[in-house]
């Protein structure tokens, strides 16, 4: 059903209404289609107080079942620097958003709701203003819900998904754009339930709303409308987000500690559009370096000081990982090497930065309620569709006892359910892991003692090579068909005539002979040695071991193997390796005695299904043997004292976190 709106224009003491329409359901008693009526753009002398320069956009009605949304739109030239929206009446609502200028939530009782808009501008002009609606109970079996209505950052991405009741079914869904400057269709992408597209360029805030209309499988006609706020901001096109990572990122992150010592350059230093120089330590120093604590554990409340945000859940989250996940020792070990950590709905996939020295994390990884889910950001990992014409894939996923260690196919969005802490924690565990060992790869725990606040995270990485580069140079990957390849499927390069002619067979002779962990390792060295140190660790701590498989793209319903195999980092030819990279990142481990503990690589059954081949198969691995420590030749890394000519696009790039698992599905 369409949110009706009720807009509030405060201009000289007079309070104006404007009521809209409500669309409606083929099954409902309103069954008014009418879509809600254009919202006024707020006008106003620039002089003019805040207060009569805002327009707040809420339900002149509403019923259990519906999905609203609460706005708050400013005139042209106001610029709202601080919001805050707190309940003060009614059944308990989840606000997720409750620092941005739009909150949507699921109305799930009946009652009177009142909620209070407290805002601050760039001059340092504040106003309250308090609205009170009604939500009655309904007759209604079957809604639409058009998550989630939002604020973004012009040029930003913008995805809403329809939802319906779960006992309905979905026969077609129709978006249409009924307000605000408008997107042209060829750069709208739809994709089942999910609608994407980036937020145009704007002078001043503007107001878009879309409609989906859902008809059922029975005949019924749902509706919903969506209100997302594109807001005007400041960008550096020549800046580092901009220009060198090709994003605009989202100004409503916040300190989640705002008064930690280095919050007030959080923002500026490793978030901002307008971020176009690497900030020296002395205005944002490493954690490890801050507190002189090289090879001890930052505390959960030195982390949480350098931690951004764009909604407090995340935050908290990610607090209560590091509370209690079982790794977190060694996690708030490997933090001392970053300056901030960045969790935002804009982030998507996750990547360390050299640039800055944070990480950044996709809150997809941390989520727990649905309502939590609701306020991600669904655009597909941009790498989703790459390789599609190679013959092959490389599927991966973490196993412990037997089962998907990683469940995330275990909770469809449309059934709205909880996810439980042990799979909250295994999501973020092999994250944390990758990242920090991205981390700890450009700014070693060798070298943190020894950082001068001169320095910038890009100036150290200039004079100083990153131990990877040591693994490139001493261990190299050999396969460079499989280093061609991985331009093709995780950057989107055209494949050539021979690569769209490589099956299976092939692949499998290119891999299994050579050193890798995974087929993300021959992107760059920077992920080899990433990927070696996070399998490592996810095996040592938590006895989950990684898989890895060729399949065959053709004419394989079932998804059988061609060539597979579990537990990868410990084979005779990954092994130094492996030591190489643990010694150079965590040197306090026993690489040679932890690798003689862990199970021995299992290979996976030819012609079994992926699926099927999840339960241990220690039987066809008669040929493996245990390695003796004292052949876990130990490398030590190497740094190079003279300034080295790097070209500009290797500084800025960012490492992201291995692509998603292919979506491989047994139905």
């Amino acid at each position: 059903m369409a949110k009706s709106v009720n807009s509030i224009i405060v201009t000289l003491g007079m309070l104006l209404l404007i009521t809209g329409c409500g669309g409606g359901s083929g099954s409902s008693q309103n069954s008014n289609s009418t879509p809600p009526s254009s919202p006024s753009q707020p006008t106003a002398p620039d002089d003019a107080p805040l207060s009569e320069r805002i327009t707040l956009l809420y339900p002149t009605q509403t019923q259990v079942g519906e999905s609203i949304s609460l706005v708050a739109n400013v005139a042209s030239g106001a610029e709202i620097t601080a919001s805050n929206w707190q309940q003060l009446a009614g059944p308990t609502v989840s606000l997720l958003a409750n620092r941005t200028q739009v909150v949507g939530f699921d109305v799930t009782q009946a009652g009177d709701y009142q909620f209070r808009y407290t805002a601050t501008d760039a001059s340092g002009d504040s106003t309250e203003q308090i609205i009170s609606f009604t939500a009655e109970a309904s007759q209604q079996s079957e809604f639409a819900n058009v998550r989630l209505d939002h604020a973004v950052t012009e040029q930003g991405k913008v995805s809403l998904r329809v939802d319906i009741t779960p006992t309905a079914q979905i026969s077609s869904i129709n978006w249409d754009q009924i307000l605000g400057q408008a997107i042209n269709s060829e750069d709208i992408t739809t994709q089942g339930q999910l609608i994407f597209f980036d937020a145009p360029t704007v002078s001043k805030d503007e107001l878009l709303a879309f409609e989906a209309t859902v008809t059922t499988n029975t005949g019924s006609t749902l509706k919903d409308t969506a209100y997302v706020l594109v807001k005007n901001t400041e960008i550096n096109n020549n800046g580092y987000f901009p220009d060198a990572a090709d994003r605009i990122v989202n100004e409503d992150v916040y300190p989640y500690i705002a008064n930690s010592q280095y919050a007030n350059s959080l923002v500026p230093c490793i978030y901002s559009n307008l971020l176009a120089e690497s900030c020296s330590f002395s205005q944002l120093p490493i954690i490890g370096h801050e507190n002189n604590n090289q090879g001890n554990v930052a505390s959960i409340e030195e982390i949480m000081q350098r931690v951004l945000v764009s909604h407090d859940w995340m935050a908290e989250r990610f607090q209560q990982y590091l509370e209690t996940s079982p790794v977190s020792e060694d996690v708030r070990r490997l933090l001392n090497a970053v300056t901030g950590v960045v969790i935002s709905a804009d982030v998507r996939p996750s990547f360390y930065w050299i640039a800055t020295g944070a990480i950044y994390l996709d809150p997809a990884n941390f989520w727990v309620t649905p309502e939590e889910r609701d306020s991600l950001n669904d655009t597909p990992d941009f790498r989703s569709n790459f390789g599609q014409e190679l013959q092959f894939i490389m599927p991966w996923r973490y196993v412990k006892d037997g089962q998907d260690y990683l469940n995330s196919s275990s909770y469809p969005q449309a059934l709205r359910l909880q996810r439980s802490q042990e799979d909250v924690q295994a999501d973020i565990t092999w994250l944390l892991f990758h990242e920090l060992a991205h981390a700890n790869d450009f700014l070693p725990p060798s070298r943190h003692s020894s950082l001068g606040t001169a320095h910038s995270p890009l100036s150290f990485f200039s004079d100083n090579a990153p131990q990877s580069e040591t693994l490139e140079s001493v261990l190299r990957l050999q396969s460079q068909e499989l280093k061609d390849l991985a331009e093709v499927s995780f950057r989107g390069t055209d494949a050539s005539a021979e690569q769209r002619n490589y099956n299976a067979a092939d692949i499998t002779q290119f891999f299994e002979p050579d050193k890798a962990a995974m087929y993300y390792s021959y992107l760059t060295s920077r992920e080899d040695y990433a990927t070696l140190f996070e399998q490592f660790m996810m095996a040592h701590r938590l006895g989950v071991y990684s898989d890895v498989a060729v399949l065959s793209r053709n004419n394989n319903p079932q998804f059988n193997v061609t060539w597979g195999q579990r537990g990868r980092i410990n084979d005779p030819q990954l092994r130094i390796r492996t030591t190489y990279v643990v010694n150079s990142i965590y040197p306090e481990l026993a690489v040679g005695e932890i690798l003689d503990s862990l199970a021995e690589p299992e290979f996976m059954i030819p012609g079994v299904s992926w699926f099927d081949n999840l339960m241990s198969n220690t039987q066809s691995n008669s040929n493996a043997t245990r390695r003796a420590s004292n052949n876990s030749t130990e490398l030590q890394p190497i740094f190079p004292q003279t300034p080295r000519t790097i070209p500009n696009e290797q500084l800025l790039h960012h490492h992201f976190d291995k692509p998603a698992i292919p979506k491989l599905s047994k139905d």
